[in-house]
């Protein structure tokens, strides 16, 4: 069979894929799971001309797979399902992706006949089993009528060793974009899975969910295998948290060691795991551990507290020494509130200053889809645009007005760009050498205005 794997564009992003454009590690798994036996196309919309030019050159598929990779996405995904049935109406459609995985809302109007929900590798096959067969396609786990999606049976207690059944990726298919993805610093990057699952509860977080707590892995073995596939020396790790098993990452870095990759890693690492295991920190510094994303989101206890964190702004500042003292550069993201003052603003400028947080980063508090925070808060939202559930607009009431606060968080960005980074880099996480930053900047200091364009 011909599948085509199709990954949108938000052209509408407060975070533009001018600032960050990671390679669709999702689609190259599900290539990876067909390819033996199927003729597998990936057209990544961010780089790739419209399906429309796309389908002048190309013999029609037989099946289209669009992903939904986030929430803020399904408007231009329910377009792009749209545009691939214009094109070939007769064509079997599925959509998958996080999204779909944690919700069903928002899924309304897309031109699909099938929803895939969580690892995709399986249900998938199954689809193009029974279609490749002519036989009626049977609902399973994972995978079910775009009309009866709300029957979607998901697998809620994963096995903690399932990733080793996932086949590697399929990275050929975009060999051609291989240096046109980036992701801050690293430029080009190549984006690397080590495990799945958190066993933390942070109730703005819905990954933990989506594996009942369980934290799953892959061998040694094999993400060496998946290392030496890469071409590129950055490799961005997307694990929820890398570390959480230190006597499995020693080896793991005994492993890359061992094989001679030269690499270098961006990781995300919680501070408690950090500072419990100084040593492992010290052995993945020794191998290629460049950068790091800790979850900092606040400097006050009783913020922490309340997010169900599990860690203190203590643990925050003994990991920032700890990973200084290795040369490690840390990316620390922090937590705005739609309660804060200017007070409050004030206190983390001076916080980011204090820490010195090589490349700070900024989250406006959202209840995203699929987290025990949106089930608790659903109802009192201001705004139900799927769009606004960015990070970048509050969906909450301000206690500031509301064209002071987005002045407030652009501000923070802009302070955070006139620091010098870690080294010769930059001082904000995502930036630009063109103007994207002042663009991003300035779509955030406007956000007001288009919050307040959407119905309620």
């Amino acid at each position: 069979m011909r599948i085509l794997l199709v990954w949108p564009r938000n052209p509408r992003a407060v975070l533009s894929d001018q600032l960050s454009c990671c390679e669709p590690l999702p689609l190259e798994y599900l290539a990876g799971a067909l390819r033996d036996h199927h003729d597998v196309r990936i057209v990544d919309l961010r780089l790739d001309p419209p399906l429309a030019e796309w389908a002048q050159s190309h013999e029609p598929p037989d099946l289209v797979g669009v992903a939904v990779p986030y929430t803020t996405n399904v408007h231009v995904a329910r377009a792009v399902t749209r545009e691939a049935k214009r094109l070939w109406p007769d064509v079997p459609l599925m959509i998958g992706g996080h999204h779909p995985t944690v919700s069903t809302e928002w899924l309304d109007g897309f031109a699909a006949d099938w929803v895939v929900a969580g690892e995709g590798a399986g249900p998938v096959r199954h689809l193009v089993a029974a279609l490749e067969s002519g036989q009626p396609v049977m609902p399973t786990v994972g995978l079910a009528p775009y009309q009866a999606r709300a029957e979607l049976r998901r697998i809620t207690k994963p096995a903690p060793a399932s990733l080793n059944e996932l086949p590697r990726p399929d990275r050929s298919l975009l060999a051609h974009h291989r240096e046109d993805y980036f992701h801050s610093i690293y430029r080009p990057v190549a984006l690397a899975r080590f495990s799945a699952g958190c066993p933390y509860q942070c109730n703005f977080c819905s990954l933990w969910r989506m594996t009942d707590r369980r934290y799953l892995v892959k061998e040694a073995e094999r993400i060496v295998g998946e290392l030496n596939d890469i071409p590129n020396r950055n490799v961005y790790v997307v694990d929820d948290e890398a570390f959480i098993q230190p006597q499995r990452m020693l080896e793991l870095a005994d492993a890359i060691e061992q094989d001679g990759l030269d690499k270098r890693y961006h990781m995300y690492v919680r501070t408690d795991t950090a500072t419990r295991r100084p040593d492992v920190i010290t052995r993945w510094a020794q191998v290629g551990l460049d950068s790091v994303l800790i979850g900092a989101e606040s400097m006050t206890d009783n913020e922490l507290d309340g997010y169900h964190k599990g860690t203190d702004s203590g643990q925050t500042r003994q990991a920032m020494d700890l990973f200084h003292s290795l040369d490690v550069k840390v990316r620390a993201n922090f937590i705005v509130r739609p309660s804060w003052d200017e007070a409050d603003f004030d206190r983390l400028h001076r916080t980011i200053d204090e820490l010195g947080v090589d490349m700070p980063s900024f989250s406006v508090l959202t209840p995203l889809p699929g987290t025990d925070l949106y089930d608790e808060v659903r109802h009192d939202l201001i705004s139900d645009d799927p769009e606004l559930f960015d990070c970048y607009h509050t969906l909450f009431p301000t206690r500031l007005d509301p064209a002071r606060f987005y002045e407030r968080v652009a501000g923070l960005l802009m302070a955070a760009s006139n620091r010098s980074g870690g080294g010769d880099g930059p001082g904000v996480f995502y930036f630009s050498t063109d103007d994207a930053f002042g663009r991003m900047v300035e779509s955030v200091r406007q956000g007001h205005l288009l919050a307040e364009a959407q119905p309620a």
